[in-house]
Protein backbone atom coordinates (compact mmCIF):
# COMPACT_ATOMS: atom_id res chain seq x y z
CA UNK A 1 0.00 0.00 0.00
CA UNK A 2 1.12 3.29 -1.00
CA UNK A 3 -0.83 6.51 -0.07
CA UNK A 4 0.20 10.18 -0.65
CA UNK A 5 -1.75 13.12 0.62
CA UNK A 6 -2.95 16.60 -1.27
CA UNK A 7 -4.62 19.08 1.37
CA UNK A 8 -7.46 16.98 2.50
CA UNK A 9 -7.41 14.42 -0.51
CA UNK A 10 -5.65 11.17 0.14
CA UNK A 11 -4.59 8.78 -2.45
CA UNK A 12 -4.50 5.31 -1.73
CA UNK A 13 -2.59 2.37 -4.20
CA UNK A 14 -3.16 -0.97 -2.97
CA UNK A 15 -1.59 -4.20 -4.07
CA UNK A 16 -2.48 -7.96 -5.10
CA UNK A 17 -2.88 -9.63 -1.80
CA UNK A 18 -3.62 -7.10 0.80
CA UNK A 19 -6.29 -6.75 3.17
CA UNK A 20 -8.72 -3.56 1.95
CA UNK A 21 -9.95 -2.37 5.47
CA UNK A 22 -6.94 -2.72 7.23
CA UNK A 23 -4.63 -1.37 4.08
CA UNK A 24 -7.55 1.30 4.15
CA UNK A 25 -6.81 1.79 8.35
CA UNK A 26 -3.40 2.07 8.13
CA UNK A 27 -3.51 4.31 4.96
CA UNK A 28 -5.69 6.84 7.25
CA UNK A 29 -3.70 6.79 10.27
CA UNK A 30 -0.32 7.51 7.83
CA UNK A 31 -1.81 10.30 6.61
CA UNK A 32 -3.64 11.61 9.82
CA UNK A 33 -7.53 11.16 8.94
CA UNK A 34 -9.67 10.34 11.90
CA UNK A 35 -12.71 11.33 10.36
CA UNK A 36 -12.86 11.34 6.38
CA UNK A 37 -15.04 9.65 3.32
CA UNK A 38 -14.21 7.24 0.75
CA UNK A 39 -14.55 9.12 -2.13
CA UNK A 40 -14.21 6.12 -4.89
CA UNK A 41 -11.98 2.97 -4.75
CA UNK A 42 -11.68 0.90 -8.44
CA UNK A 43 -9.30 -2.03 -8.73
CA UNK A 44 -10.21 -5.48 -8.22
CA UNK A 45 -11.37 -7.84 -4.69
CA UNK A 46 -11.33 -11.78 -4.03
CA UNK A 47 -11.94 -13.34 -1.12
CA UNK A 48 -14.10 -10.83 0.05
CA UNK A 49 -17.62 -10.86 1.93
CA UNK A 50 -20.48 -8.49 1.21
CA UNK A 51 -23.70 -8.17 3.55
CA UNK A 52 -27.09 -7.08 3.13
CA UNK A 53 -28.57 -5.78 6.01
CA UNK A 54 -32.64 -6.38 6.48
CA UNK A 55 -33.82 -4.00 9.35
CA UNK A 56 -32.75 -6.65 12.13
CA UNK A 57 -29.45 -8.67 10.90
CA UNK A 58 -27.11 -8.80 8.24
CA UNK A 59 -27.06 -11.41 5.73
CA UNK A 60 -23.52 -12.36 4.23
CA UNK A 61 -22.28 -13.94 1.06
CA UNK A 62 -18.85 -14.78 0.75
CA UNK A 63 -17.08 -14.36 -3.24
CA UNK A 64 -14.03 -16.29 -3.65
CA UNK A 65 -13.22 -15.36 -7.21
CA UNK A 66 -11.89 -12.02 -8.04
CA UNK A 67 -14.28 -9.60 -9.02
CA UNK A 68 -14.36 -5.85 -10.51
CA UNK A 69 -14.53 -3.58 -8.06
CA UNK A 70 -16.88 -0.74 -10.05
CA UNK A 71 -17.16 1.30 -6.55
CA UNK A 72 -16.30 1.65 -3.19
CA UNK A 73 -17.45 4.26 -0.92
CA UNK A 74 -18.00 5.04 3.07
CA UNK A 75 -17.07 6.75 5.94
CA UNK A 76 -14.24 6.55 8.29
CA UNK A 77 -13.81 6.96 11.72
CA UNK A 78 -10.65 5.43 12.99
CA UNK A 79 -11.96 6.48 16.62
CA UNK A 80 -14.84 4.11 16.67
CA UNK A 81 -15.39 0.12 16.40
CA UNK A 82 -15.91 -0.33 13.73
CA UNK A 83 -13.32 2.15 12.16
CA UNK A 84 -15.03 2.27 8.56
CA UNK A 85 -18.31 1.71 7.03
CA UNK A 86 -17.85 0.74 3.35
CA UNK A 87 -19.80 -0.85 0.76
CA UNK A 88 -18.54 -1.89 -2.56
CA UNK A 89 -20.32 -2.85 -5.83
CA UNK A 90 -18.47 -5.70 -8.06
CA UNK A 91 -19.08 -7.66 -10.47
CA UNK A 92 -17.80 -10.34 -12.21
CA UNK A 93 -17.93 -12.45 -15.56
CA UNK A 94 -21.22 -12.47 -16.06
CA UNK A 95 -21.02 -8.70 -15.74
CA UNK A 96 -24.16 -8.82 -13.46
CA UNK A 97 -23.50 -5.96 -10.25
CA UNK A 98 -23.36 -7.43 -6.82
CA UNK A 99 -23.14 -4.97 -3.90
CA UNK A 100 -23.17 -4.42 0.02
CA UNK A 101 -21.75 -4.12 3.11
CA UNK A 102 -17.84 -4.69 2.96
CA UNK A 103 -16.94 -6.86 5.57
CA UNK A 104 -13.94 -8.29 4.56
CA UNK A 105 -12.10 -8.09 0.94
CA UNK A 106 -8.53 -8.46 -0.79
CA UNK A 107 -7.32 -6.72 -3.37
CA UNK A 108 -6.83 -8.83 -6.32
CA UNK A 109 -4.02 -6.97 -9.01
CA UNK A 110 -4.47 -3.54 -7.99
CA UNK A 111 -6.86 -0.96 -5.83
CA UNK A 112 -7.42 2.89 -6.16
CA UNK A 113 -9.01 4.66 -3.60
CA UNK A 114 -9.36 8.21 -3.17
CA UNK A 115 -10.14 9.98 1.00
CA UNK A 116 -11.03 13.09 1.59
CA UNK A 117 -10.15 13.80 5.19
CA UNK A 118 -12.23 15.80 7.34
CA UNK A 119 -11.38 18.59 10.03
CA UNK A 120 -13.89 20.49 11.12
CA UNK A 121 -16.31 17.36 11.12
CA UNK A 122 -15.05 14.74 14.29
CA UNK A 123 -17.06 11.86 13.40
CA UNK A 124 -17.63 8.66 15.44
CA UNK A 125 -20.27 5.64 16.40
CA UNK A 126 -22.52 5.13 19.04
CA UNK A 127 -24.54 2.24 19.52
CA UNK A 128 -28.74 2.22 18.47
CA UNK A 129 -30.24 -0.10 20.80
CA UNK A 130 -33.11 0.20 18.38
CA UNK A 131 -31.44 -1.97 16.24
CA UNK A 132 -27.72 -2.54 17.48
CA UNK A 133 -26.09 -1.03 14.83
CA UNK A 134 -23.16 1.60 15.59
CA UNK A 135 -24.93 4.73 13.79
CA UNK A 136 -22.69 7.32 12.81
CA UNK A 137 -22.48 10.31 15.25
CA UNK A 138 -21.34 13.81 14.16
CA UNK A 139 -19.66 16.28 16.32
Amino acid sequence: MRSAIDGSIVMVRLDDGEDLLEALRKAAWDQGVSSGCVVFGIGQLKDFELGYFDGRQYHRKTFPEAHELVGLHGTITLNSDPPMHLHAAVSGRDFILKGGHVFKATVATVGEVCIQKLSRIQMTREMDGRDGLRKLTLG
